[in-house]
């Protein structure tokens, strides 16, 4: 059986969160999306990306689990979901939160940031996926915004992980991307102008500012400081091959009951 390499963050797992970003290494894929792509919305064989799903899942003590997914539509919807949505995508979102055992949250990115958030003391988990155009429209923020909203989770007690994703020594953007980000008060330490006319964005910084923005203590915000655009060795990238898998974001809580792994 291959071997997935995984990487991990010391806060989420500090306090008793199963969770994982996944590399490309270690699955059944060939091609372009060599070898654990865990992306569906991509020309691979259907075949392969189910066996790498199990796989992750099987490495993590989920066996047999289905997966909660988020369109990805690069907004800034964050969903509520549960036991019984497994196995849906939901429709017009880019964040999901759940404080059911028995549900596991996944993203899907290949440069995008992939962030977990963690409510240790109420219990409670988010996942987000925030390109450009959901940094602009502020995902971080309302994830953490729902938290507190529809589980009454305190800022001040979360956790977050920020996985890995493009940096800005490779992520040139525009000036419509620009007119978008100028919204947030931080943005000219976040962008940077290069000698081409455009913009250099650190993706990374804006979703970490829009944390602490919502009340998240910056000591307990964690960066996966990888570039994908940077390792193809270790991540798919878009802006760096086109046709390409994906990495993905992968947070659920532990059963309180102690009996088998959350059904996904």
């Amino acid at each position: 059986m291959s071997v997935p390499r995984l990487l991990f963050s010391h806060h989420l797992r500090a306090c008793g969160i199963r969770h994982a970003f996944t590399t490309r290494i270690g699955g059944y894929s060939r091609g372009p999306y060599a070898s654990l792509n865990l992306g569906r919305g991509v020309e691979d064989d259907p075949r392969a990306v189910a066996r790498n799903r199990a796989l992750v899942l099987t490495t993590l003590g989920l066996e047999g689990a289905h997966e909660v997914e988020a369109a990805q539509v690069h907004g800034a919807v964050v969903a509520v979901v549960g036991r019984a949505e497994a196995g849906r995508l939901i429709d017009g979102a880019d964040g999901l939160v759940t404080a059911d055992p028995g549900t596991v949250l996944a993203m899907h990115a290949a440069d995008c940031v992939p962030l977990l958030l963690a409510d240790p003391r109420r219990r409670v988990v988010a996942a987000v996926h925030a390109g450009w155009r959901g940094t602009a429209a502020g995902v971080s923020l309302e994830a953490v915004t729902v938290m507190a909203d529809r589980y009454q989770c305190r800022p001040e007690d979360l956790r977050a992980a920020i996985g890995p994703c493009i940096g800005p020594c490779h992520y040139e953007v525009d000036e419509p991307v620009m007119v978008r980000l100028r919204r947030w008060p931080w943005w000219e330490e976040v962008a940077a102008p290069n000698p081409r006319g455009r913009w250099q964005l650190d993706l990374r910084a804006a979703n970490r500012r829009q944390l602490v923005d919502a009340g998240v203590p910056v000591q307990q915000i964690e960066t996966l400081d990888w570039c994908t655009f940077e390792h193809p060795e270790l991540f798919y990238s878009f802006r760096r091959d086109g046709a390409t898998g994906r990495n993905a974001a992968i947070v659920a809580l532990e059963s309180s009951a102690g009996g088998p792994p959350p059904s996904w």
